[in-house]
């Protein structure tokens, strides 16, 4: 059977040298980026390509030629400012799939508040959450000052007074409106991997239990924690999707599950859940009657390390 052929975007992520290690022998892998030079060494040059930003009022076009002209089966975009671009409904004509949830899904959770508002009108618990330049009197402290739109903790404070906020709401000036505060909760974090079929079923959930972060998960672990995936399966009940995507949540030392961010795409941590025994293209190809399952190797541990290319 000839193999499937995906192209995976924002190349020069932290987990596609694994990806390229764990699926090249199964798939007929491509990965793109702005920059090709910042996609591993390890993957072979024949299959990286440079592609304008998202940014760029080209990027659709070319993007699309490049999927066209390899004969790709299934598009996985993995940076933000992409995903609404690839929206399904601005390309009902292309004969390739993208691994991506329905753009109204897309839209609302790259909003953080939005995204936390979508949950409360589910009656879903998630951690107090407000406009910067609204009213915030009613917030207790320390809480999280952050970007409504933004990626990889950049953007991120804690601060701990209501003094401390009005510092940063007069440097933010007008665009306090660009952000959000939210109370911090403690426990552990973890971030999940949500893995739907085509047709918006739920199929797996695979949480990941964080030790180490630096923007990206450096060092975690799989972890079949009943709460977590309780709440995650819950979640997804409520505001069902197709594809896979990503939760961010806080399990607190009383079982209290707080989800803070949900990313409507893979995450650097889909590397760990293929090395986990799941496959979510797969699944989305060929899932339509799959059914839920736990059936993957928990405590597979992710440590991601450092190395020094010269060239």
């Amino acid at each position: 059977m000839e193999k499937k052929k995906l192209l995976f975007t924002g190349g020069g992520g932290a987990g596609n040298e694994a990806i390229w290690r764990l699926l090249h022998h199964k798939y007929d892998l491509y990965f793109v980026d702005a920059d090709v030079s910042q996609i591993d060494p390890h993957i072979p040059a024949s299959v990286k390509f440079q592609i304008p930003p998202a940014t760029s009022q080209h990027f659709t076009r070319v993007l699309m030629q490049l999927c066209a002209d390899l004969h790709v089966d299934v598009l996985i975009p993995s940076v933000d400012e992409e995903l609404v671009l690839l929206a399904d409904s601005l390309f009902e004509e292309i004969s390739f799939k993208i691994l991506l949830p329905q753009e109204r899904y897309v839209a609302t959770m790259l909003d953080k508040l939005s995204m936390v508002r979508a949950l409360q009108s589910n009656d879903l618990t998630v951690p107090e959450t407000e406009a910067l330049d609204k009213d915030i009197s009613r917030f207790e402290y320390p809480c999280i000052v952050k970007p409504k739109k933004g990626r990889g903790s950049r953007g991120v404070f804690s601060v701990n007074t209501r003094e401390e906020v009005e510092i940063f709401r007069n440097k933010l000036g007008k665009s306090c409106e660009a952000n959000v505060i939210q109370q911090q909760k403690f426990g552990t974090e973890y971030t999940v991997q949500m893995v739907a079929n085509a047709e918006s079923r739920l199929i797996h959930v695979v949480p990941v239990r964080i030790s180490t972060k630096k923007g990206v998960t450096i060092r975690a672990q799989v972890d079949k924690n009943d709460s977590v995936i309780n709440a995650c399966k819950l979640i997804h009940k409520s505001i069902p999707c197709r594809g896979t995507y990503n939760i961010q949540l806080i399990l607190t030392e009383t079982g209290e599950v707080y989800p803070f961010e949900i990313n409507p795409r893979i995450s650097t941590t889909f590397c760990l859940v293929v090395a986990a025994g799941i496959d979510p293209i797969d699944v989305y190809i060929n899932g339509a009657e799959a059914k839920f399952s736990d059936d993957f190797e928990s405590n597979k541990v992710l440590s991601r390390h450092w190395y020094n290319h010269f060239s």
